[in-house]
């Protein structure tokens, strides 16, 4: 992948990407109104969201490098200032989380997510509706699985949950996937694939559903 000029106004749109994925989460992590999964919730839809606008501004090769770089920097600041890491973003981190049992938190993986996706893909298009459904789809299928009661399917997965991923995912296909993929079955295997990697009992949704949600498109649909 051939790297851009770094010019000032390419320099300025990539360092204030990163300040405002960085601080959007310091503020979410702060709001002392809402619950530690419904902060969550937002904090995982509005950062995929502002991952996909930000691809208007910014070419795929410096994309990648800012998502990878500011991956590492959330393992280092992890790994290096610790209790400083855990005061800054304690109140998004699960159990598992803080206790050590998983190392980093979801959005590191959701970060390496993107950035894998953005690189196996070609263009934007595909990128983009991947990470909007990660955004959107995983979030909404976690609010239904935990409020509507339906079979379990794994421990950490139910029918309702992936019914409104299939459902969601889908939708966000319908409005992203624009005229060349914009047909029921592309549709259908985008949101089909979405919802597996949803609900795959093994490995991480932040990585899972970007990266199998593309590669479904990507090979298998029209």
């Amino acid at each position: 992948m051939e790297l851009p000029i770094l010019t000032s106004d390419l320099l300025f749109r990539a360092i204030s990407l990163v300040v405002l994925v960085v601080g959007f989460q310091l503020c979410i992590a702060r709001v002392p109104s809402l619950q530690k999964e419904t902060k969550r919730r937002w904090q995982h839809a509005l950062t995929g969201h502002i991952l996909v606008q930000s691809s208007y501004i910014l070419p795929k090769s410096v994309a990648i490098f800012l998502l990878l770089s500011t991956s590492m920097g959330m393992w280092a600041w992890r790994t290096v200032f610790p209790e400083h890491f855990y005061r800054a973003f304690g109140p998004l981190l699960r159990k598992s989380e803080l206790d050590g049992t998983q190392y980093m938190p979801g959005a590191f993986y959701f970060l390496l997510g993107t950035a894998v996706t953005v690189w196996l893909v070609d263009g934007w298009t595909v990128p983009r509706y991947a990470v909007e459904c990660l955004a959107l789809a995983d979030p909404v299928a976690s609010w239904i699985g935990s409020t509507v009661p339906s079979p379990k399917i794994n421990k950490r997965t139910s029918v309702s949950g992936c019914l409104a991923c299939f459902v969601t995912a889908f939708g966000v296909g319908y409005a992203m996937l624009g005229d060349t993929h914009n047909d029921f079955i592309t549709l259908s295997i985008g949101a089909l694939a979405c919802t597996v990697a949803e609900a795959m009992p093994f490995g991480n949704d932040n990585l899972n559903i970007p990266i199998i949600t593309a590669l479904g498109i990507d090979k298998l649909g029209r």
